[in-house]
């Protein structure tokens, strides 16, 4: 399954840069970028509903894909406002996206309160379990645990790290995809090739501590390639970084990608799955794809102010 993973990522990169430059070449608007992420928005969102209804919860999916959608929107909101661009670079919507997640929360946890039933103290076991009432304590509040998380875990996290492409253009967003997958490659290479000792045994039997110190070295080294020299040979607009600035912007994006894969593979554990719900057969979930790029995504938001 890993290789089929790794191959389907070294497929997704050219398609994915191909979007890009495509969007690129259209303006500021962003569209084709928003599309796509309203996509592997509502489809990681499915596929979180979905192992966690095996889990014995009940999330309400149209409503936590709705609540993900809005937080997204609201990325683009300068966009087709009446402002200038410029007004938007100076003022990224981040602080007004996090204003959104107040109201979201507050609804998510006002359809809890009016879906929880009513139960009758006369009511005995035997007739609950005809009814879809959940017997066990906690249920609920379990419920909208994960409700709140999915919308955390996939709005905005990429709601955040969208804010590359008004930051640091596709050169920034370029830099995360390269970090994240050319990291995948080589966690599997050096594990493969080195093995040892397994990083977590229990979580995810197949990574070992060799593979994830080729994760972060091969992280630092394309992040060199494309940050210093790949990128700027792309376009003139994008400026040379330094071998040092570029290999700390690997290092640390590289490992959060590595945390980001740890993570997901504690949500399929604690369900009981091996992969997330297949996108194509053989391949796995589209959340097992992007588990890495969305934990990374917001450090490479900061790394990028940080060091650009």
């Amino acid at each position: 399954m890993l290789k089929h993973r790794l191959l389907m990522s070294a497929l997704l990169i050219p398609a994915t840069i191909g979007l890009f430059v495509w969007d690129h070449h259209l303006g500021n608007s962003g569209h084709v970028l928003l599309v796509l992420l309203l996509f592997i928005s509502a489809r990681c969102v499915w596929e979180l509903v979905v192992m966690a209804r095996l889990a014995g919860f009940r999330p309400n999916l149209m409503l936590t894909k709705a609540a993900t959608w809005s937080l997204i929107l609201f990325g683009w909101v300068p966009i087709w406002s009446m402002f200038h661009f410029d007004w938007y670079l100076l003022n990224p919507p981040l602080e007004k996206m996090f204003l959104m997640w107040g109201v979201v929360a507050t609804l998510l946890v006002m359809n809890s309160v009016f879906r929880y039933p009513v139960i009758r103290q006369d009511q005995s076991v035997d007739e609950l379990k005809q009814t879809d009432i959940p017997i066990s304590r906690g249920r609920e509040i379990g419920t909208l645990g994960i409700e709140l998380l999915i919308v955390t875990y996939v709005g905005v996290l990429l709601t955040v790290t969208s804010q590359l492409r008004w930051t640091g253009g596709y050169f920034a967003l370029g830099a995360l995809i390269v970090a994240t997958k050319m990291g995948d490659v080589g966690a599997y290479t050096f594990g493969r090739l080195i093995g040892g000792t397994k990083m977590t045994p229990k979580l995810s039997p197949g990574k070992t501590w060799a593979g994830g110190v080729g994760h972060i070295v091969t992280a630092a080294a394309f992040s060199i390639v494309w940050l210093s020299w790949l990128g700027p040979k792309i376009s003139m607009d994008w400026p040379s970084w330094g071998v040092l600035p570029a290999s700390f912007f690997g290092i640390l994006v590289g490992f959060a990608g590595l945390i980001g894969d740890l993570a997901e593979s504690l949500i399929k554990r604690d369900v009981g799955v091996k992969d997330a719900p297949a996108l194509l057969p053989g391949f796995g979930g589209l959340l097992d794809l992007m588990d890495s790029i969305l934990l990374a995504g917001p450090v490479a938001y900061f790394m990028w102010h940080l060091l650009s």
